[in-house]
């Protein structure tokens, strides 16, 4: 995969800052197109991830000779051959083996419909030079990032990461948003499709806006949600489970594309065993995984056995790597460079990944979606209300109750959950957690850790034809035998009953013995750096509720309240340096 970049009517774009700043996330080749005959006309920047055809011929900004397109991308197009075929014989010409010359082509014989076609994870550009018109697109489910701005006067400018905005000479000077900070005190994590900038936001996932020649934009899905409540079929347990296995099988497939071997994040559950299951059989030679177990770090939740009993089984290639202080003192100044927007839960992903890369994978599977798509969350909804609550008392975060219930509000709008009566189901559930939890926080982080280390991550339950079979199949079936049924039974006669019989545990680095321990994470601190780098932007934090929530991590060992306050302050930091 890559980064992009692009601005239009800014005639003094710092180009070499710009690639600088997407350099980790295409390390393999970098490239730039202007328009011709106008200072303030469009510049397209982009940086290679060579994954699909590594030659020259996937070289980006990719035109097209005859009609003068111009497309920059990021992503994988998975069901690229089919759509292939199909120009082939609509009479298109190819000169490469990659995706992006199968969109360039599929823009130019079907228009706007293609981004519907697609199944895969992108953001892309398309420039129409005759016309004048510009496109953006984002993948239906906000894998892959495309943050944009506007200005009143048409100008616009848009890019993967915040970093090359900040770092392109466009952009003013910087303000927090202060709903964008609201939102990660309460959720740990700033919700779509806002940022912590002012005036930057996010492509709604599934959306495209196509800005005319004038300066009109037009913002609109490409893609519509299934119906919360799906038409009654004549679904048993079996026939559930066995439609799953073959949209499973199917999605894997799909996405073991490309020229290097495709490795496992392996946790050592469900998720990530049943993938890895699935993935060795389409491998001729041992599937490469990777997991990290912890040495010195109290109360850490540690799979690393387990992981590699399930590799054993399966006949992986299999490396468990070890975990200690001077690996979190040694990764966190990098983790804090690598996430666009503070986030409390991706510090974990960054280590597993920095793990994977250091042993040469540059492609790898993640288990993202399989909770929130086959009840992994039993009581999802009812817990994140809950947790809500109790922050209501608590006041960790300093918000008012009108702050919390507005924040609530738009999450489910965005879920398209507004009008729901009833939102206790399996299909809101997913709706609610795909919307949120998973796309402001989990994929965010997963793509900024992993691209800015310059590898590849793929998430095979989010295949669009699996997430609409999993949002088809009756609440009941998901959890007739407790927590993904589903997938537990497609996974019994390929997993160690140990596996299969773990209770979940999610990826805890239980970081309150470091965090208590080292000098740079003290309350004091954290506060001086809180007041001096918000005071700019009007925004004052109580310096006692800080303090609260160190000795609330001291006494019990929880560190949510505290990490957020630490995060925010490292990041704010390092980016106004």
């Amino acid at each position: 995969m890559c980064g992009l970049f692009g601005a239009l009517g800014y005639p003094a774009i710092n180009t070499e800052a710009v690639l600088r700043a997407l350099e980790g996330r295409g390390p393999d080749d970098r490239g730039c197109w202007r328009e011709s005959g106008r200072s303030d006309g469009l510049e397209l920047l982009h940086t290679r991830l060579a994954i699909q055809d590594c030659s020259p011929l996937g070289h980006q900004p990719m035109v097209a000779s005859d009609s003068g397109l111009v497309l920059v991308f990021n992503g994988e197009i998975y069901n690229q051959q089919e759509l292939r075929s199909q120009l082939v014989q609509e009479g298109y010409p190819f000169r490469s083996h990659c995706d992006t010359e199968v969109l360039l082509q599929g823009f130019q014989h079907w228009g706007q419909d293609v981004w519907a076609r697609l199944n895969g994870i992108f953001a892309a550009a398309c420039w129409e030079t005759r016309s004048r018109r510009l496109t953006l697109a984002r993948d239906r489910f906000g894998v892959k990032p495309l943050l944009w701005k506007r200005d009143r006067d048409g100008r616009c400018a848009f890019a993967s990461e915040l970093s090359a905005l900040q770092a392109s000479g466009c952009m003013g000077a910087a303000r927090i948003h202060h709903h964008a900070l609201t939102s990660y005190l309460l959720w740990g994590a700033i919700a779509g499709p806002l940022s912590l900038i002012e005036g930057i936001e996010s492509l709604p996932a599934g959306h495209t806006a196509v800005r005319e020649q004038g300066g009109q934009w037009s913002v609109q899905p490409f893609t519509t949600q299934a119906p919360i409540s799906p038409k009654p079929q004549n679904w048993t347990l079996a026939s559930a489970t066995t439609a799953v296995g073959e949209a499973l099988e199917l999605a894997v497939a799909r996405q073991s594309i490309g020229d290097h071997p495709v490795g496992m994040y392996l946790s050592g559950g469900l998720d990530s065993g049943l993938l890895a299951a699935t993935l060795q059989r389409h491998q001729s030679k041992p599937v490469q995984s990777v997991s990290i177990g912890f040495q010195s770090l109290k109360g850490a939740l540690d799979e690393s056995e387990r992981a590699a009993v399930t590799a054993s089984h399966l006949g992986l290639k299999h490396q468990t790597l070890r975990i200690g202080i001077a690996d979190l003192d040694n990764s966190f100044d990098a983790f804090i460079k690598a996430i666009d927007q503070p986030s409390i839960d991706g510090f974990n992903t960054f280590l597993v990944t920095k793990a994977a890369r250091d042993q040469g994978i540059r492609v790898a599977f993640s288990g993202l979606g399989a909770d929130e798509l086959f009840g992994g969350y039993p009581h999802m909804l009812k817990g994140s209300l809950k947790a809500a609550n109790k922050a209501r008392h608590i006041r960790l975060h300093g918000l008012t109750n009108h702050q919390i219930r507005t924040l609530e509000r738009e999450r489910l709008e965005r879920a398209g959950l507004e009008n729901m009566e009833d939102i206790a189901c399996q299909q809101a559930c997913s709706r609610l957690e795909l919307a949120g939890y998973l796309q402001d926080t989990l994929l965010r982080d997963g793509d900024v850790t992993t691209m800015t280390q310059g590898l590849e991550l793929r998430v095979p339950f989010l295949d669009q034809d699996l997430v609409d079979l999993a949002l088809e199949i009756p609440q009941h079936l998901h959890q007739i035998e407790g927590n993904k049924t589903l997938l537990r039974r497609l996974a019994e006669p390929l997993l160690p009953a140990a596996v299969l019989k773990a209770p979940k545990q999610g990826f805890n680095l239980s970081l309150a013995s470091w965090l208590l321990q080292h000098p740079r994470f003290h309350p004091l601190r954290i506060n001086s750096i809180l007041q001096k780098t918000l005071a700019v932007h009007d925004l004052h934090i109580p310096r006692r509720m800080i303090a609260l929530c160190w000795i609330i991590m001291k006494a019990t060992g929880r560190i949510a309240p505290y990490w957020r306050w630490v995060v925010l302050a490292e990041w704010l930091e390092q980016k106004s340096t």
